[in-house]
């Protein structure tokens, strides 16, 4: 893979790994309480975040399409088109929000600072980075996603020591995760296909322009697929991890720092600035979609309004925000894999025709 290749990755990456993924949430509500069962949905997510991401990006990239308003329209009829602008543009605004207010908890429970003092400096390198463009949201991404995929490798390699024999493959171990599911979310595939809705709907919104700037179609569906499949094995990494640390990690409101904690002395806090990295990554990428869907560039008066508005939904508490919208999204988001897939099905029909 070339530079641009990894970059796209990295996007891809950056705007799905947020603070949900990145501390642990995500994997136990989806995906740890289903035990063995949650292995297969682990698997069924990395194959839809691979094709439908490569699918996504080749569209924008080979149309030129810079926002994701525009895709839409592209893959779908109008009234799908104008419904999932609106849902989408409030869920990518939303989620800045949210990685606000998960700053802003991040920095007050693990090093004691003030509340206000994450979320504000947050927003302040949010800002600049949608300031400096694509390519300022290139680089952000590029740097800091290979350490927040080598966390997650490390946590899972931590965990897979004896694991097979300790705790998946006993009956009662597996009776025991999977006794608890989420209402919202009753059984494994389910739980897979909502946590492939909601992610893959945010990660190609936010995505949309950045593919739209690749030269080359090839790369980016390999940008997709690659985003994808690293999205799929920091997800079992994670699930290693609290598989491994047992039912007294599933109780904590960060599972992986605390797993972090246990393995040695300041590991904890090292794992807490890597969750701040998913966070600022998100809300970078998740941001400048959201000016680029308004049709216009990145100027400090525009990021400063989107910023104010991010700042008030954070107010609303960052493990309420997670609870109430990811869930919701999940369930709208699963129509928009349903038409990316159409649209290559009539196009390939069309191709055979014509021939």
């Amino acid at each position: 893979m070339n530079s641009r290749q990894r970059q796209m990755a990295a996007a891809y990456i950056g705007a799905v790994v947020g603070a949900g993924f990145a501390s642990g949430q995500e994997a136990l509500t989806f995906f740890v309480i289903y035990g063995n069962w949650g292995i297969l949905g682990i698997l069924v997510v990395m194959l839809g975040f691979a094709v439908i991401g490569a699918l996504s990006f080749t569209a924008a990239q080979e149309l030129g399409i810079e926002s994701y308003k525009e895709l839409l329209a592209t893959i779908s009829n109008p009234s799908w088109a104008r419904i999932y602008d609106i849902v989408i543009t409030c869920f990518l605004l939303a989620g800045v929000g949210v990685m606000l207010a998960g700053a802003g908890s991040l920095a007050e429970q693990q090093w004691g600072l003030p509340a206000l003092s994450g979320v504000g400096t947050t927003a302040v390198i949010t800002g600049i980075s949608c300031y400096l463009g694509i390519e300022g949201v290139f680089h952000l991404n590029a740097c800091l996603v290979p350490v927040m995929a080598a966390a997650a490798a490390s946590l899972g390699l931590l965990g897979l020591g004896g694991l097979w024999t300790k705790k998946i493959l006993q009956a009662e171990a597996l009776a025991l995760w999977s006794s608890t599911p989420s209402s919202l979310v009753p059984n494994w595939w389910l739980g897979a296909i909502i946590y492939l809705s909601y992610n893959s709907m945010l990660g190609i919104a936010a995505c949309t322009p950045l593919a739209a700037s690749l030269p080359r179609r090839k790369w980016a569906v390999w940008g997709g697929v690659a985003g994808g499949l690293t999205l799929g094995l920091m997800l079992l990494g994670s699930c290693l991890a609290i598989w491994d640390a047992g039912h007294e990690a599933a109780q904590m409101p960060v599972p992986l720092a605390w797993i972090a904690s246990k393995a040695g002395p300041g590991i904890g806090s090292v794992y807490g600035v890597i969750i701040w990295f998913a966070m600022l990554t998100t809300a970078a990428t998740n941001l400048y979609a959201v000016v680029k869907r308004l049709g216009q560039n990145p100027k400090p008066g525009l990021l400063g309004v989107l910023l104010a508005l991010s700042f008030g939904l954070s107010l609303l508490g960052f493990s309420s925000l997670i609870e109430l919208l990811y869930p919701f999204f999940g369930y709208l988001g699963w129509f928009y894999g349903l038409q990316i897939v159409i649209y290559y099905w009539r196009r390939w029909r069309s191709a055979r025709r014509r021939k």
